[in-house]
């Protein structure tokens, strides 16, 4: 394999140190830098050259669809495999559409990342077993999201995904009960969906949950 130089972009720094040991353990030689956020990973692939990204989907603020669009557009060869915590339809008919190179689930193995990159490294798509075929169907893309979130909504939806109520998410954020009603309110407006439940899964399938 030709010289391994991999940027990991993923918001959760021990995720990030994790997987930083199992690629140094696969790879020896490889040069391995990471981003915590959006911004950072784009700012690094101006300073640095990757042969590929290892991008994490559910990022607060910019999140990873919106990396990929751009490094795409502005890094035709960089190689990009998603991490993410969630197989559903809609993200991922649209990062293929998009022209991705690669999926692994988080709680992947080793040797099932091992052998991802060199898969995507070699030119070829490689999709882990643990997604269905049957979700990457034409018909089954969908358009890219447009709706923005903050990073104050993306961490009271991290915790509404843990199943805490609008008191605990207000303790643990230093804020008014009132003022997460009021935020849960405003995400379930502007995304159309009639309850938590619906919410948080429009939040996974539009990359604001990985």
């Amino acid at each position: 394999m030709k010289s391994l130089s991999i940027l990991a972009v993923d918001d959760q720094s021990l995720f990030r140190e994790g997987l930083a040991l199992v690629l140094t353990r696969l790879f020896p030689d490889i040069n391995l830098r990471q981003a915590g956020s959006g911004p950072e990973a784009l700012e690094m692939l101006q300073e640095h050259r990757f042969n590929l990204l290892l991008l994490d989907i559910g990022m607060p603020g910019m999140n990873g669809i919106e990396v990929a669009r751009q490094v795409l557009r502005q890094y035709p060869d960089l190689r990009i495999i998603v991490l993410t915590q969630y197989n559903g339809e809609g993200m991922i008919t649209h990062l293929v559409r998009l022209g991705v190179h690669g999926f692994l689930l988080k709680n992947s193995e080793s040797q099932e990342i091992k052998k991802a990159i060199e898969t995507v490294l070699d030119n070829r798509q490689y999709i882990t077993p643990m997604i269905h075929p049957s979700l990457l169907k034409e018909e089954a893309v969908v358009a890219a999201p447009s709706i923005q979130f903050s990073k104050r909504e993306a961490d009271i939806l991290i915790y509404l995904k843990m199943g805490k109520s609008s008191k605990e998410i207000a303790e643990r954020l230093a804020l008014k009960e009132n003022t997460i009603n009021s935020y849960r309110e405003d995400m379930l407006q502007k995304t159309k969906t009639r309850n938590v439940a619906e919410l948080i899964s429009y939040a996974y399938e539009n990359g604001v949950l990985g």
